[in-house]
Parts: C-alpha cells; structure tokens; sequence
C-alpha cells in the first residue's frame, strides 16, 4: 500500500493529548451541603482518578483512537499499486457546432449531450483523468487532464452554443495526443454526427475490447484512419445525438457592386433542402431594413438553389437575407400541401441558417473637371454616370481645383498639377513624358487582364487609326500594349497622386462608339476613389478575415460581436501607416461585427442598432470596419448524422461502482461509523 500524503500520517501524534485528557485527574472542590446522602453516591461513580489509575472509560478511549487513526489515514489518501495500473485516461470531445442548436432532441442537441457527457464525469474511477475537448472549427481544450470532478463538471456546464461548423477528426487527433501512449486511454465522443462522409468515422474491428450493440440511435466507434494502424490504437467511443432531421437553409450570400453598373450591384444567394420531402419557403432580401425582393421557393428533395440577382442602389449598408418556410396550411388545394411537406417530417429546425448577411459598399460622388475642346462622346459618358458631378471648361485654367478627378482631353500643361489625373489623346510634351511620332493603325497585342482598370474590357478589336507614341520619363505600368511595343494605354507612377494615360484619339477611332468606353471610364473612376470593383466578401464561421485598417500603428480597437462581447485587438506596426492589414477571427457567431476604436463611448455603441438605416449613416463616425459573418455550411445544415457512425459499433468504458471508490472514502465511512457507536454507547452509559 502506498499513501499519496505520506506528511498527513504525523497527525497520528494527535493521540497523546487525547490519552492524556482520558488520565488527566480530576480535582474537587470542597463545598458545605446540608447533607451528604445524595454525594456520596455520586463520589461513589466519580471517584477521583489518579495518574497510575487503570482506565475506567477504556471502551470510549478506544474508540477515540480508532476513530483518530482512520481519520488520518483517509487524510494520507492510501491505495493500493494495482488501482494505478488500472486508471483510465479519457478525453470526452464535445461537439458545440451550429448542427448541435438543433431543437430534434428535446430541449437541443447540445444539452442532451451535456447531460451525458456530465454522467461519464459522475462514472470515472478511483485514479482515473479526463480532459474535455471542444470539437469546433478549431478544436480547443478547456480542461486538461484532472481528476477533479467538480472542474470538469463546471467545465462542461459552461459550455455554450457556437456558430462554427464541426472538425471532429482533428479533435480526435488532439485528444489521442493528449492520451499519449497510455494503456488505458480513451476517447469519448458527443456529438450529432453531422460531419461529411469523406471525414466521418468508419467501423473497424481491431479494437481489442468487448463491444455490444447499442439500444439507443447512438452508435459509436473508431475513426477510419484505425483501420490502417496497429491494434494498440486508442479506441473511441461516439455517442450520437440526432434524428433524421430535416431542415432548408441559407447556405452562401454575398454582395458585390456591378463592375458595369455605376449604382447597380449583384447578389449571390444559395439555399439547400436538406431533406427527402419537397418544401415551399419564402427568401426575403433586405438592405437596410427596406424590402428589395421576395423570392418564393419550391424546393425539390436535396435540392441546391443558387441565384444571381442584380439590383440597383446608390446606397450601401447591409443586406439580409431570410428564409421562411410556408407552412403547408396556407396552399389552397390538399394535393398541394401533401406535396409541400408531409405532416410528419419536421422542417427547419436550426435557427442560425435562415438568415445571412452581407455588406454592400456606398458609392460616392466624384467631382471631375474636364479640359476639352469639346467632344460630345467624351462628356456624354460623364454625364450618363450618376456618380459623377461633371464641370467642363475648354482651356487649361490657371487654379485647378483639389477636390476633383481632372480629365484632360488633348492639351497638356507642361506641368501636371497633382491629384488624380486622367490623360486622354494627349498633345504636347509634359514632366511626365514627351510625345513621339504618330502610330497609324497600332493594333493592341497585349493587355493587363489582372489589374482592376482592364476587367470587362477589350481593346484589341477597338479600331484605332492613330495613336501618339509616348515617351515616358519613367517606366509606366502598361495596361494595352500594340505590337510594336508602344503603350496605349498606362498607369503613370508619380509622387503626388494617380494617373492615367490613354494613347487614343477618340475622333478618329470607334472607341467612343463601342461598350467599351463607358466600362473603361468607370473603372478608372473606380480606381480613382479606390472603390474599383468593390466586394467584400461575408466570411463564415470559424473563418479568418483580412482587413485594411486607417489607424495608427500599435493602437488598440475593439472587436465587437453581434451579441456586444468585445475582445480588445492591437492594429499591426508592421504595415504602412495609411494602410493597416490586420488578421482578424476566427469568428464563432454568425451575424455583422464591427470593430470600433478603444475610444468610443459605450452609449453610441450600445444605442446605435446595427440593422437601423440610422446606424448606417453613423457607422463610418462609430467603427473601423464591419464583418459579415454567415453560418454558410451546407453540412451544418444538413442535420442528419453521418452513415458511417450510425453503422458503427460501440466500445464501452468500465463505470464507477462503489467498490471502485478510493480508499479514504471507506475510511471516512468508517469514521463516520465509530462517531455514531460512541455516541450510541455514552448515552446507554455504557462508557461514562
């Protein structure tokens, strides 16, 4: 036997005091009575006791003892070497992912695996450790190895919902690391089993434990990667909680502004059954809490719906996107509701995939001040832009103005002047480059399919009749090139703002007449504002995020969630002082994030709604930036657990029983025992 306080067996000394106070005698005092007929009978039981007396209470000092030495045995926790060789060491793997809000086994999925995850935690033996793994996008431990029931009790009851779909296998991999090469090791798993066939556990038999057949609809067994390892691997236990559920959902949605349309944008939208029966729903797209378009939907068993909706608005600010289902109560006609969702087949039992989000980038209007002659294509195309406020004047002025885009159509100043300037047909030599000879009929050979200002355009079928050769005084970024090499087309790079230059004389050329022209003039206004081809992208659950951040370097911003937690981020000193790239995420709830400076009080934080138009209009003074994060799985919508663990068997690991118990419980027991015998004696006056 081995005690695992040896210190705690010095309190054995605590029986001196006790046989002393039992051989301490007792001294009386002399008091006058009127007589002693009713004392000499009480000094006749009381007689004072001397040190070389024999023990008149020996029973009740007995007792005393041996309820002293169980008490220190039970504090010097003994056991014996045969219960180490016989602990357990079991990871529980608890699935907290969106599938598990489920609401097809009562009260949800998550609860009902607490539950039995919380009697695995009341069944560990004597000497036996467990460590709880959450089996999320991104497996985490929460608790590591411990023999402490309480913490993993508290552990487990603190667990809460997430958003992020499930890694199961990873989180398996993590708890058999945590094992090691125990020889007692386990893995148990709760979870829905909503995982994909491709990663979802399979049988194997080489597990060299009793196995039996489960009663219940949670079947377990090892993942498929045993099948191909040595029989000493670790087994896993699964228990699942699900049900064929079905359920329709909101898979992707994402926004972006028409790289064609000035005010019109585009919206892409997926929506899945994931059932057997056909269901009729209803999608509702929203910007800014204002109705854009409802979409009525008969979707047929296992059916993916996908869509490219295009829409018109100046505004931004956030799209979203609901999907209701149809009862089938409101159809008209019976055959019609048998065909819409049988009665007994649930539908839309998740909460989370019925709505997305999106961000959707204001456009701003530009002021452009255009130098020309005169040519009607040339203004017209300004004019037509919604976006563009447009003053014209036909020769150069001596002040340009500092708020606009500055097109310059032929004439040329000798210098520049700075800001955003777009160079067309140009005649003279300037600082950036001087003019060379005239091009007859150049024809474009190469272009920049990559950069934002050549998306939807083609020029090599454009039909140029001359074009002026530039010589520039330091090497452009060519965006049209014709055969002989000589740019039509280029990025400028200087100091003092933007620039672009096209070689092409619109009076000879059929440019102006051809589609090309409005496209290539809205990308170059794009490019200028740095809103060319404007998308960002939703991010889903359990994803990372890459933002452009104006903030100073090493300043500290606040991370805000769609329920208001806040987690405190410092923007990098790495990046450019203009230009912040932080790394954000992962992200574990679905809905808009906004990440806000330190500085802002939490009375606009907290009173602004983030699905207001008021909180449109004040998020640019409110936050940094904005995060629309969508659930966006197809797998966590489908509800119903994987094929591969429903087929599986089951490994079982050995309970607690009441001989299984440490000894010190049996001591305290005991203790407990001689406490009630003594009291039983001394009031029978057995021991005085």
């Amino acid at each position: 036997m081995t005690f695992a306080s040896p210190i705690a067996l010095t309190l054995i000394a605590l029986a001196l005091p006790i046989v002393a106070l039992y051989i301490l005698k007792v001294r009386l005092r002399r008091v006058p009575v009127s007589t002693n007929l009713f004392w000499k009978q009480i000094y006749e039981e009381k007689t004072p006791r001397s040190l070389w007396q024999n023990f008149r209470d020996l029973t009740s000092l007995l007792l005393q003892l041996l309820l002293l030495l169980l008490l220190v045995l039970a504090v010097a926790d003994p056991y014996f070497s045969s219960q180490l060789l016989q602990a357990k060491r079991v990871v529980l793997v608890l699935d907290n992912s969106a599938s598990m809000r489920a609401t097809d086994v009562s009260p949800t999925r998550l609860d009902a695996a607490r539950r039995s995850a919380l009697q695995v935690v009341d069944g560990l033996r004597f000497r036996d450790e467990m460590a709880i793994v959450l089996a999320g996008q991104t497996p985490e431990v929460i608790v590591g190895m411990t023999d402490h029931a309480p913490t993993l009790r508290q552990s487990l009851n603190a667990v809460k919902f997430t958003d992020n779909p499930t890694s199961l296998v990873t989180a398996i991999e993590l708890g058999r690391q945590l094992l090691g090469e125990h020889p007692h090791g386990q893995v148990i798993v709760f979870s829905d089993g909503c995982v994909d066939e491709t990663a979802a556990p399979a049988p194997d038999s080489t597990v060299n434990a009793a196995t039996e057949t489960p009663a219940s609809p949670a079947p377990s067994d090892k993942p498929a990667e045993a099948q191909h390892e040595s029989p000493t691997l670790v087994p896993v236990e699964y228990h699942l909680f699900a049900t064929e559920a079905s359920n329709i959902g909101i898979t992707q949605l994402q926004v972006r502004r028409s790289l064609v349309d000035p005010v019109g944008y585009e919206i892409f939208v997926t929506v899945k059954n994931a059932s057997a029966a056909p269901v009729a729903c209803r999608l509702e797209l929203s910007l800014n809490d204002l109705p854009v378009d409802v979409i009525p939907l008969r979707l047929k068993p296992e059916e993916v719906w996908r869509r490219s909706i295009e829409k018109t608005s100046l505004d931004g600010g956030q799209i979203s996107a609901v999907l209701t289902q149809i009862e089938p109560a409101t159809e008209n006609s019976d055959s019609a509701k048998a065909a819409v969702s049988p009665p007994d087949t649930p539908v839309d039992l998740l909460a989370p995939d019925n709505i997305a989000w999106a961000l959707l980038p204001a456009r701003k209007t530009q002021k452009v001040f255009l130098v020309s002659q005169g040519n009607l294509f040339l203004t017209k195309v300004f004019e037509a832009n919604p976006l563009v406020q447009i003053t014209t004047q036909k020769t150069i002025p001596e002040q340009w103005p500092a708020d606009s885009i500055i097109v310059l159509h032929g004439a040329l100043p000798p210098t520049l002047p700075p800001g955003n300037i777009f160079v067309i047909d140009p005649i003279g030599d300037c600082d950036q480059w001087k003019q060379g000879e005239l091009r007859e009929n150049p024809i474009v050979a190469e272009q920049d399919r990559i950069s934002p200002l050549m998306t939807h355009i083609r020029l090599d079928n454009v039909l140029v009749p001359q074009a002026r050769q530039l010589q520039f005084t330091s090497p452009p970024h060519a965006l049209a090139t014709s055969i002989s090499g000589d740019v039509i087309y280029a990025e400028v790079k200087r100091a003092n703002g933007k620039c672009l230059v096209l070689g092409v004389n619109l009076d000879s050329s059929d440019l102006a007449f051809r589609t090309v022209f409005p496209i290539l003039i809205s990308n170059a206004l794009g490019w200028f504002s740095g809103t060319a081809g404007e998308l960002q992208n939703s991010v889903s659950t359990g994803d990372l995020t890459q933002l452009n951040i104006e903030a100073e370097a090493g300043s500290v911003a606040l991370l805000e969630s769609p329920s208001r937690r806040t987690l405190k981020v410092t923007v990098p000193d790495s990046a450019a002082a203009a230009d912040r790239l932080m790394t954000l995420g992962p992200f574990n709830e679905a809905g808009i994030w906004r990440l806000m400076p330190e500085k802002s009080t939490p009375e606009k934080s907290t009173t602004v709604k983030s699905t207001s138009r008021q909180a449109v209009d004040q998020l640019p003074q409110l936050s940094l930036a904005q995060i629309a994060v969508n659930l966006a799985s197809e797998r966590e919508t489908d509800l119903r657990p994987s094929k591969a663990l429903q087929e599986s068997q089951v490994v079982r690991m050995n309970s607690e029983t009441w001989l299984s118990k440490p000894l010190w419980f049996y001591l305290t027991i005991a203790a407990c025992l001689i406490t009630c015998v003594e009291w039983f004696l001394y009031h029978r006056r057995y021991i005085s």
